[in-house]
């Protein structure tokens, strides 16, 4: 399957990609894409990992509930009742 790259910049930046790893044009659209994918699986993993300390520390609080509905709830905290 062939791949046509009607973007000038494009077409640039993957000629110089090539050309300085001494890769084919096929080469380096791979080099990039395998890279891309490393680097959103890496972000994936960092955000993964905080939201994991954050449930963590959300899990320390004690949970109460008392029955209120949000709206009485709220009318309590803004002393609306």
């Amino acid at each position: 399957m062939g791949i046509l790259v009607r973007d000038t910049q494009i077409d640039r930046d993957v000629r110089e990609l090539a050309e300085q790893d001494g890769l084919t044009l096929q080469g380096a659209i791979g080099l990039a894409v395998r890279l891309e994918l490393e680097r959103r699986a890496e972000r994936r993993k960092l955000v993964f990992e905080a939201a994991e300390k954050a449930r963590a520390r959300l899990a320390k609080f004690d949970l109460r509930d008392d029955g209120l509905s949000h709206k009485e709830f709220f009318d309590r905290e803004y002393g609306d009742s």
